[in-house]
């Protein structure tokens, strides 16, 4: 079920649809996916419509996941941890490049995005 949503959210993109698709997305999001599809493409979808205070919210849900999720090796695990770390703080810098903050009276240039520490 959730791969059919991520699949049929892709076909939505396409067809530029993104309201349909991001409700599969954060469906999927919600539900814990297992896996790393529709967190990137969520947050690539909301970086590209300035909404970081979002893309935030969905690459912080994947860590969580993937740091729970004992079905990969802890090296892999460990790789796509670095990996969101690694987006996370591209987004903070672009964050801080464009003056928009991802709370409500963030001040432009003092936007702030707490990283995980890695086990």
């Amino acid at each position: 079920m959730q791969t059919r949503r991520n699949l049929d959210a892709l076909e939505y993109e396409a067809e530029g649809r993104m309201d349909r698709a991001i409700a599969l997305y954060e469906q999927n999001v919600a539900e814990g996916f297992v896996g790393d599809w529709p967190y990137s493409r969520l947050a690539g979808v909301y970086e590209r419509a300035q909404r970081y205070d979002d893309a935030v919210r969905v690459l912080t849900r994947a860590l969580e996941v993937t740091r729970a999720d004992r079905r990969r090796p802890a090296t892999d695990r460990r790789s796509v941890v670095q990996a969101l770390q690694g987006r996370l703080r591209t987004l903070k810098k672009t964050i801080q490049q464009t003056g928009r903050g991802t709370r409500k009276g963030a001040r432009p240039g003092r936007s702030f995005i707490p990283l995980p520490i890695l086990d």
